[in-house]
């Protein structure tokens, strides 16, 4: 089954999954071919039902069942769906498509700016992302016109009569900006707006005087009529949620402590259960240390499988998860990082004979040849223990803080090989790329990679052996590999 796949530049993706494929397949599949695949917790897919309303998929059901089986191929918009700070991004990927959903908002009027040099500052930092420095022969007016549909928020001043002026000088004042920069600052500036982050659910009849609720980080925002306030309720303060058909009710603490209760009528079923669903999940996602079992385990039947599960309770038939979080923010954010961090670490290096083999060069005369040799033979040689000059060069010494010995080396000193200064204890250091090929016949134990105190001996150092990696004449019982 091919689906689909549009990101907040209309630029299509074309996903193939199983007919009877989840949700979560589809977005991973997507996610893979933008290279957000360690970040792919922050997105979401949605589509629009009959109605014309679009929808959160639940990643966690059957894309099938959601979507009714449509019309092939099936039709989906990867959307942000919970929104973070940039310097919690990691990958330059993920945050040029939040850049571009912010974008999105911005221009479409689901986020609103303080003021008018805001919206000056945010049309140029678009217009250096996507143009590049101001060209005074070439200025780059139709996206300005296009950017300019950012509004303030109401009520505000009028429009300036210099505001094209003001967004030519905010965009010559960050001049030589990369475009990455450039995407990173706009979200920056963007995560400081009120409604950064809320997904709104409107009402057609604003019901009791509610005219849209916004969802977001720190809670639920109750949006009124024009004249009068917003009120925020926190999540600490909401007791109990819960939806009926188009009905969705709600009970929190006033700040008097007081409870009290908000009714609100949405437009559909399906909107109603969209709020409340995304209450609970943006609630475990910004507010919780981890996704609790109630919230993963929560699921539904249609007819069929309840009348199926009075005879058998484990059967899948007909189950539906209400929620489909798999991670809280914090979780997200440390699975990225430790991804990444082993995928670097297992970025290995050549082996050194490899590498002399692969350039061997002895006759060559050119000195910009000989340098790299010489910076290669200085790289390889400051790897290793400056003791045995056989393992790799794993552990600092302290109260000195040198790093010049490996954990057996270490053992057997009393003294600091270079500032002769008196051993207490010493620690495992872990470089950025883990050295995998060197001391591959004297592996640490788990115990050895903790902190130890030694109680030390004496041993004599050898002579360092500053050519045998040049020549590669000199054969060592571990290869002396990195």
């Amino acid at each position: 089954m091919w689906c689909l796949v549009s990101q907040a530049n209309s630029v299509i993706l074309e996903v193939q999954v199983d007919p009877k494929a989840i949700g979560q397949e589809c977005l991973e599949k997507a996610c893979d071919c933008l290279g957000i695949s360690k970040e792919c917790d922050y997105f979401g897919l949605k589509y629009q039902n009959a109605k014309g309303e679009e929808l959160w998929l639940n990643l966690r059901n059957p894309i099938e069942r959601q979507t009714g089986g449509g019309v092939a191929p099936l039709r989906f918009a990867l959307r942000v769906k919970f929104w973070v700070p940039p310097h919690l991004l990691l990958q330059e990927a993920t945050r040029h498509q939040f850049y571009l959903h912010s974008r999105l908002e911005l221009v479409e009027g689901r986020l609103k700016v303080s003021d008018w040099s805001s919206v000056a500052r945010l049309v140029a930092l678009i217009a250096q992302a996507e143009g590049g420095d101001y060209d005074a022969l070439l200025p780059p007016h139709a996206l300005y016109s296009q950017c300019c549909q950012i509004q303030p928020i109401e009520p505000c001043e009028a429009k300036p009569q210099d505001f094209l002026h003001r967004i030519v000088q905010q965009h010559k004042e960050i001049k030589g900006m990369k475009a990455s920069t450039a995407e990173y600052w706009l979200l920056k500036e963007v995560s400081n707006l009120d409604t950064f982050g809320q997904e709104m659910f409107h009402s057609k009849f604003g019901y009791n005087g509610v005219s849209m609720i916004g969802v977001g980080p720190h809670g639920i925002t109750v949006y009124r009529g024009q004249d009068e306030e917003t009120q925020n309720i926190p999540y600490t303060a909401i007791q109990s949620a819960t939806s009926q058909r188009r009905m969705f009710h709600l009970v929190y603490l006033s700040l008097d402590g007081e409870e009290t209760s908000l009714d609100f009528k949405l437009d559909s079923s399906q909107s109603a259960s969209g709020l409340y669903r995304a209450i609970t999940e943006k609630h475990a996602f910004y507010s919780c240390e981890t996704v609790r079992s109630a919230v993963t385990a929560q699921f539904i039947r249609d007819l069929k499988g309840t009348i199926i599960s009075i005879f058998n309770e484990d059967s899948t038939l007909g189950k539906k998860y209400v929620f489909d979080i798999r991670r809280t923010c914090r979780e997200v954010y440390d699975n990225a990082r430790r991804a990444l961090y082993c995928e670097e670490a297992n970025i290995e290096l050549p082996v050194e004979n490899e590498i002399v083999d692969r350039h061997d060069c002895d006759d060559c005369q050119n000195r910009k040849c000989k340098e790299s040799r010489e910076c290669l033979a200085r790289l390889l040689d400051a790897m290793l223990c400056r003791i045995c000059m056989d393992r790799t060069l794993d552990t600092a010494l302290f109260p000195c803080g040198h790093a010049v010995a490996c954990l057996d080396c270490a053992r057997r000193c009393e003294r600091c090989p270079l500032c002769r200064a008196d051993i207490g204890h010493c620690r495992t250091i872990y470089l950025p790329i883990e050295l995998t090929h060197v001391d591959k016949q004297n592996p640490k134990s788990p115990n050895d990679a903790m902190e130890t105190t030694f109680v030390p001996t004496r041993k004599p150092t050898t002579e360092r052996i500053a050519e045998r990696i040049l020549t590669g004449n000199e054969t060592n019982n571990n290869n002396n590999n990195i």
